[in-house]
């Protein structure tokens, strides 16, 4: 086959210009491509330098036994204002007995308490690696007649309480009777399990 190709090629002048045509596109081709790969490299040359200036600066930085001590006490602060559970049913009989009693405090009328079946567990691959996956997000949804004070008074007990409760919406109907709806929920940390007998 090439010896039949070579002397066409010789004879025909169109050829010779679609061969030459073809390595010239070729070889515009790898310009190009080398072209960008050289502009990625530099690139990526560029990003690294300055991703190592950061670095290098932080380690000489000479504070991180106080940054530390310092991640500590807010993780502590943090963990202290988590409420505590042994299991599900005991985080709900603990929020719900709570809310009972600061609405009892706040002296509402015809209170209504209910706790949520849509709990959530944070579980999963991002839960694990953001170390959350020992909580209960408990939800607890209160209704109570509209009073002013009454509800400034149990809104300020539940603020004022050392383990945090989100009010997540708080909604005001008027008609046909003046009533309150809240949703409140707790992250309760679930209690370290016990060892089973004989280890």
């Amino acid at each position: 086959m090439l010896d039949q190709f070579l002397p066409e090629l010789k004879s025909n002048v169109r050829l010779r210009m679609g061969v030459a045509l073809v390595f010239a596109v070729l070889w515009l081709y790898l310009i190009l491509v080398m072209r960008e790969a050289l502009d990625n490299s530099a690139r990526e040359y560029r990003s690294t330098s300055i991703k190592l200036g950061k670095l290098q600066s932080v380690m000489q930085q000479g504070d991180w036994t106080e940054r530390l001590n310092a991640a500590k006490t807010l993780q502590a602060e943090m963990e202290s204002a988590l409420w505590r559970g042994d299991t599900l049913g005991l985080a709900h009989a603990s929020f719900q007995d709570w809310l009972k009693q600061q609405m009892q405090r706040a002296a509402v009328s015809r209170p209504v308490i209910s706790i949520g079946t849509g709990i959530e567990e944070a579980t999963g691959k991002q839960a694990r690696s953001a170390g959350i996956d020992d909580l209960w997000k408990v939800r607890a949804k209160l209704v109570f007649d509209f009073n002013p004070e009454s509800l400034n008074k149990l809104l300020g007990q539940v603020m004022a309480h050392t383990h945090r409760v989100a009010i997540e919406s708080l909604h005001i109907t008027k008609e046909p009777i003046a009533r309150v709806e809240i949703v409140a929920s707790a992250y309760f940390q679930k209690s370290d399990r016990l060892p089973l007998p004989g280890q």
